[in-house]
């Protein structure tokens, strides 16, 4: 092995070094000790610091192209042993922890790999081709490698071939998971040291609920013998077209084999691999797949580690679920769809059973009373965490009531979506309303969690006559309402982005604005901002109101919060009026004025500015003198947002 530290040579000050990946993890991670004595001029000290460029040859000098490229991310100081630990991780550490709001039309999962990578800076090597174009897929605020697994993982469900996100040096590779390593066995008495062998329940699914791309439930597949020995443990998949039958097949699991050996080193074995293993003492014979691969070198002996699967399995990521508004014009209100996508959730969980289950899994807390573990895990499996206790994370029924009790949200009268109390003080139960009939504190079907009906509880609908009848009250949630405007004359639908309540805002500023022609020519050619400044530029830089604007939609800056540069954003101002908008550029968090939610004026009012126009003012030559006319808008504080995912020519 080599391993490189900014271009020079260290392998001699290298004390030991473990090269390490997950099936599931994705990231690679290279962890290696150098000696460290600053008082012994013997002893030469390293100056790597934190961001500082490792690479990793684990078979040099026999293999000079297998490399890991990655950087500094962690450095401990080891006093007792003489040592400095440093963790280098490879480049998805950008893709797992950068997220973006996407909405992608008729785009195959290996094109959308390639734009979220643009957007991050991650090269591309070897992307595998699908050649199947997805209708429509929408992300909200998830991490980039999820985006990538969930679209390939609509082309898994109709192709059977599952695939894996990896790095390849510097660049990533998305490619079919569980290729045998050619010509390579693992052999008792000549390779492998150590070995066990284990069996579990925790990846079962036996049941699976089919939903059309209106949520209506249309069928479900099940393994009947699996559900009479183990008890329920249930999936819900979306379809887009026909009767999802071979989708959900494609999601049952059955009882998870796993094993492990330890064996001397070979750097071809890594995660994502099949492997052909003979080891009469666990049984272990035939191919088996690497989920979990650690190299190490220390002492002169090179060992491998590994966690092996007894079947080939994909890092299944789902898309998440988008607000749809439909109007013929002007603008209007509907039923929110964070609610049905609640409530989904939730009838999807209706039958599991036991105290350990898909809802205390999720959570992660088995064995105990479930009832408001199933709440919180029905939130947040649903992608709307935020509206349970305010995103707020508990197991007892009493801390839920006290917390919705404390901002005046709690009565007596039944709604849709609110959460429903039973026993003193609320502390004893819980459920999640479903329906109601009247204002009775009675009338309501509710959906709950660790019920009587089967051993550890079971999740079930509940009725008047057929529940608890000491109700105690009810929690009411502020699900946020999507709503539409047509301003520019399309209608913009996608995630609502509810304005905090209690944010102090200036209202629209009419100096809080940068001169586009100005920046138009000055961003790097390969951002985001130059992309957008380039169509604005082809479409023959067209402006209203002194603002710039693509296809009538005005060019603005924002925070974080409400969206990214290329989204296209739907403002509600105080009186209804909308404004249809285009993210030209980003409003920089960490300015000195600067949150998530834009920069702070103190005109109009005190408060933070959301919206930053792209004026006309000036020239291509100065950055002054805006042509901006926001006087009927000055003022006004936004009250609504709604982000609508890409503007369609990015």
């Amino acid at each position: 092995m080599k391993i490189m530290w900014n271009d020079a040579k260290i392998t001699g000050y290298v004390t030991s070094v473990t090269w390490a990946g997950s099936a599931k993890q994705a990231a690679r991670t290279v962890v290696f000790s150098v000696a460290y004595s600053p008082n012994d001029k013997n002893v030469k000290t390293l100056g790597i610091k934190l961001g500082d460029k490792i690479v990793f040859y684990p078979g040099y000098p026999d293999d000079k192209k297998t490399k890991f490229v990655g950087i500094i991310t962690q450095r401990e100081r080891k006093s007792e042993m003489g040592e400095l630990q440093y963790t280098a991780t490879d480049g998805m550490m950008h893709l797992l922890r950068s997220s973006g709001t996407y909405r992608f039309v008729n785009k195959t999962p290996e094109k959308i790999a390639q734009m979220v990578c643009r957007d991050v800076k991650v090269k591309t090597g070897s992307i595998a081709k699908t050649k199947m174009p997805i209708a429509k897929i929408f992300f909200q605020e998830r991490p980039y490698y999820e985006i990538i697994m969930a679209a390939y993982t609509k082309a898994y469900r109709k192709n059977k071939k599952k695939y894996i996100a990896q790095m390849n040096g510097d660049k990533l590779e998305v490619i079919q998971k569980g290729k045998v390593i050619p010509n390579f066995h693992i052999r008792q008495g000549e390779r492998i040291t150590e070995s066990s062998y284990t069996e579990d329940l925790d990846s079962m699914v036996n049941r699976v609920y089919i939903y059309d791309s209106n949520n209506n439930k249309i069928g479900s597949v099940s393994n009947s013998n699996w559900i009479k020995k183990y008890g329920i443990f249930q999936n819900a998949i979306s379809v887009d077209s026909g009767n999802g039958k071979t989708e959900a097949k494609a999601e049952l699991q059955g009882i998870n084999k796993t094993a492990n050996l330890t064996m001397i080193g070979d750097y071809r074995c890594v995660s994502g691999l099949g492997v052909i293993i003979e080891d009469s003492r666990t049984g272990l014979k035939g191919k088996f797949w690497i989920e979990n691969d650690s190299h190490e070198w220390n002492g002169g002996v090179y060992t491998t580690t590994l966690e092996l699967a007894f079947k080939n399995m994909m890092d299944i990521q789902e898309e998440d679920e988008e607000q749809i508004a439909n109007s013929a014009g002007g603008s209007s209100t509907t039923t929110s769809n964070a609610l049905d996508d609640v409530l989904n959730q939730a009838r999807a969980w209706i039958g599991i059973s036991g105290s350990t289950n898909e809802a205390t899994q999720y959570y992660g807390y088995n064995g105990v009373a479930w009832c408001c573990i199933f709440q919180w895990s029905i939130f947040n499996k649903s992608g709307h965490g935020d509206l349970f206790m305010g995103g707020g994370k508990t197991a007892s029924c009493s801390e839920v009531t006290q917390w919705y009790q404390a901002r005046g949200k709690f009565g007596t009268t039944p709604k849709v979506g609110a959460l429903v109390v039973y026993g003193p003080g609320g502390g004893s139960h819980i459920g999640l309303v479903e329906s109601v009939s009247g204002s009775g504190i009675n009338d309501y079907v509710s959906i709950e969690g660790n019920t009587s009906g089967a051993t550890g509880g079971l999740a079930a609908r509940k009725q008047y006559g057929n529940r608890r009848s000491d109700v105690y009250g009810f929690c009411y949630i502020d699900y946020p309402v999507t709503t539409i405007s047509v301003g520019s004359g399309a209608t913009i639908s996608g995630t609502s982005k509810p304005v905090p309540a209690g944010l102090q805002q200036s209202g629209i500023c009419p100096w809080d604005y940068t001169i586009y022609p100005y920046w138009y020519s000055r961003w790097n050619s390969d951002s985001m901002q130059r992309k957008v400044a380039d169509i604005w530029n082809a479409k023959g830089r067209a402006s209203d109101h002194g603002i710039a604007t693509i296809d009538g939609y005005y060019l603005v800056a924002v925070g974080s919060y409400f969206g990214s540069c290329g989204d296209l954003i739907s403002f509600t101002l105080e009186g209804g009026i909308k404004l249809n908008c285009l993210v030209a550029d980003e409003k920089n968090a960490g300015d000195s004025s600067g949150s998530v939610y834009g920069h702070w004026q103190d005109y109009p009012a005190s408060g933070w500015s959301i919206i930053e126009w792209e004026s006309m003012g000036g020239s291509d030559y100065s950055n002054s003198g805006a042509l901006l006319n926001v006087s009927q808008w000055q003022g006004k504080k936004v009250t609504a947002a709604i982000n609508g995912g890409r503007y369609q020519g990015l």
